[in-house]
């Protein structure tokens, strides 16, 4: 059965398909589509039915009774003379003459009880004049059967600034402030606009765009755009988080082509785009007419309400209402315009010719460009900036972008104009919104599937893009790679490799696994420590990491070593050499040095009360001619001996320091020369050289 033609109705076979299932009031719902896995084929097309006759019978009076189950599935009855021919084969049903709307845009007509269907006749468009001079725009009906032209609300601002408000008034503001753009008058979507403006470098105070600010539901989406490292980047955050374009959820997209911010809100047709000094928003007149105030005015197609106060008077200066829509909570100084000054003789604006030249010669008819060059004109003849002009031929461009006539003016403004994109991208007059990566469900999302979102991001910006035969990484990276992208892995700095490619990083051995892509690491292999054992005095074995593997060693450490220094007897010198660690110390038998005066630095002590500094005691050091030989003419051994002795000395007296914070004065003895003495040799015993030995300590002490 096809619409617009007569319905026939008739019993299929007998169906037995299941168990059955209670409908939601009574009997058994079965949809067609088991009916026809069943193997029961009843039906090709299905089409919804929403309702069916269930009887229509004839009496033998003349009367037509008629049953038909409503949209609450109740049987509704009615009967009337025969006489009257009402179309009863649709729901509900029709009298005569009675015409009705059906979907697809057609239109039902009960003609004696025949139903036909035309198609929904639209009415010829009326051509529409806007006051803002763009173009209206086709715009569908509710119904979506007919459409009809509508004004678009554009508003934007740019340079020091310059605004144009929706209905196309043009005025200059130097406010240092923040502001509202754009408000709801009668709240129905809680949509606004915020910029705040700064003083940016012109000696009459002269102020710039430097961040926007747009609320939706409850969304906070901040923009603004800042030099890192000499490089104009984007910052945006949402709800005070940063996010990374492309960025969407459910309710908004946002894009950047390097130059670019591009916000857009599908369900309100919204769009806001802003790059650093210019700014311009974006509203479907079906949705805001008649409801917008702020800077931007009131989007009604009349310039005369466009300079309308918070109270809703109008005052008659655009500039003097733009300084009362600052934000209640930002403090703000009344901007003092500055006194319209004639244009200096040696003002060079020539750049403000390319806007009337043939360079933007087709979007001449679409968009007005008389308060381009008057804005560019004002900046380049009052502001120290050598390119300020440039940004009223940049706005004009994206002005013109979004129109859909894509213009590369920057090669006609003599390098003046031109924009240095950060190595490897580069500049591109006319490029998509969202540029392609070798992410395959980054494109799948943000460029391939054709949705809301991305109807209103097909258009063709400037920006900075991967050269031609290559492309992005990532959208979170700044590296292009050749086209296709092939078998690669992407790295977490950002930075790609080839498949199988291996490399070190810190400890690790990593490698671009060619099966999956992924970049697995694992630890640098060390080899087996040999044995090691730390065993001279003052040694300590350590195990320290060298070159990512554990290495033992052993290291000094000089408090382990012995205090200790021994006591060497007369006619012995002490040796001291350095070991591993410590020093070691032995005493030797003096050899071919003569007896002679030696000194060394003792710390003197008595009584527990010490000397403050060491004192040199001297003592007699060195060989004499002592020798033992046999003698045949005494047949016996001779013994002649001498000893390194005293030969002149004298006493010393040094103040010594004690305990309890007094003084004594102690008196030592001082050699003062020394020499060979003969004496008498002889052997001692055991006894007699321990008693010798202990006398010569007693002596040490009671001194």
């Amino acid at each position: 059965m096809s619409r617009g033609q007569d319905m026939t109705c008739g019993w299929s076979e007998w169906i037995n398909l299941g168990k059955p299932t209670a409908g939601p009031n009574g009997g058994e719902d079965e949809s067609i589509q088991k009916i026809n896995s069943a193997g029961y084929h009843v039906c090709t097309n299905p089409e919804e039915v929403q309702c069916f006759i269930v009887y229509n019978e004839t009496d033998h009076d003349g009367h037509c009774y008629i049953g038909y189950c409503d949209e609450s599935c109740h049987i509704i009855q009615k009967h009337h003379p025969c006489t009257q021919k009402e179309c009863t084969d649709v729901f509900p049903p029709r009298k005569d003459g009675e015409s009705w709307k059906e979907s697809n845009c057609r239109i039902g007509t009960c003609d004696n009880g025949r139903v036909s269907y035309n198609h929904t006749k639209c009415p010829t468009m009326k051509p529409l004049v806007c006051a803002n001079n763009f173009p209206p725009v086709e715009v569908w009906d509710d119904d979506e059967c007919c459409s009809h032209y509508e004004c678009q609300c554009v508003c934007y601002g740019w340079g020091d600034p310059h605004y144009v408000t929706f209905d196309g008034t043009y005025y200059g503001f130097q406010g240092n402030c923040s502001y509202w753009l754009v408000k709801e008058i009668l709240p129905r979507y809680n949509f606004s606009v915020m910029i705040d403006n700064y003083y940016c470098g012109a000696p009459d105070g002269l102020s710039c765009p430097q961040s926007i600010t747009v609320f939706y539901k409850s969304y906070k989406i901040f923009i603004t755009q800042k030099d890192i490292n000499s490089i104009a980047t984007n910052k945006i955050t949402v709800n005070n988080k940063p996010v990374s374009p492309a960025y969407q959820n459910g309710d908004f997209r946002i894009a950047t082509t390097g130059i670019d911010t591009v916000l857009v809100i599908p369900k309100i047709h919204a769009k806001i785009t802003f790059s650093g000094l210019i700014f311009s928003i974006y509203l479907p007149y079906n949705e805001f007419s008649g409801n917008t105030e702020g800077q931007c005015g009131t989007c009604d197609n009349n310039r005369s309400d466009d300079c309308m106060l918070p109270s809703g008077k109008i005052d008659p200066s655009c500039p003097k209402m733009a300084h009362e829509w600052h934000v209640n909570n930002s403090q703000c100084e009344h901007p003092v315009q500055p006194t319209p000054t004639p244009t200096p003789s040696t003002c060079n604006a020539t750049i403000c010719e390319v806007i009337k030249s043939s360079v933007f010669e087709a979007c001449h008819k679409i968009v007005d460009y008389r308060p381009f060059v008057v804005a560019c004109e004002f900046d380049v003849c009052h502001m120290h900036i050598y390119d300020i002009g440039c940004t009223s031929l940049q706005t004009y461009a994206d002005v013109c972008a979004e129109a859909g006539i894509c213009i590369d003016w920057r090669s006609a403004t003599k390098g003046l104009c031109e924009y240095k994109c950060p190595s490897p991208r580069v500049y591109q007059a006319c490029g998509p919104v969202v540029e392609p990566t070798c992410d395959f469900w980054y494109n799948q999302k943000f460029i391939y599937t054709v949705n809301e979102f991305s109807a209103m991001t097909n258009v063709k910006l400037e920006g900075c893009y991967c050269p031609n035969g290559t492309y992005l990484l990532s959208s979170s990276s700044n590296e292009c790679i050749p086209y296709p992208c092939g078998e690669i892995c992407h790295l977490p700095n950002g930075k790609w490799t080839k498949a199988n490619t291996t490399w070190t990083e810190g400890c690790n051995e990593c490698k671009c696994e060619e099966d999956t892509l992924q970049v697995t690491c694992r630890p640098i292999s060390c080899p087996a420590l040999p044995p090691l054992s730390c065993d001279e005095e003052g040694q300590v074995k350590i195990t320290e990491t060298v070159k990512c593997c554990q290495n033992d060693s052993c290291v000094c450490e000089s408090k382990l070593c012995s205090d200790s220094v021994p006591s060497c007897p007369v006619g012995y010198t002490l040796n001291t050499t350095m070991g591993v660690c410590c020093p070691k110390h032995s005493c030797g038998i003096l050899k071919d040095q003569p007896c002679n005066v030696s000194t060394t630095a003792v710390y003197l002590e008595s009584d527990g009360c010490h000397a403050k500094d060491p004192v040199n005691i001297t003592f007699c050091d060195g060989a004499c001619g002592t020798f033992t030989f046999y003698s045949t003419k005494m047949r016996s051994l001779q013994h002649t001996c001498s000893c390194c002795t005293e030969l002149a000395s004298s006493e010393r007296q040094i103040q010594l320091f004690c305990p309890d914070n007094t003084e004594i004065t102690y008196t030592y003895t001082h050699i003062d020369a020394c020499g060979c003495l003969k004496t008498e040799c002889s052997v001692l015993g055991h006894s007699e050289m321990a008693a010798t030995r202990f006398s010569i300590k007693s002596r040490r002490r009671r001194r």
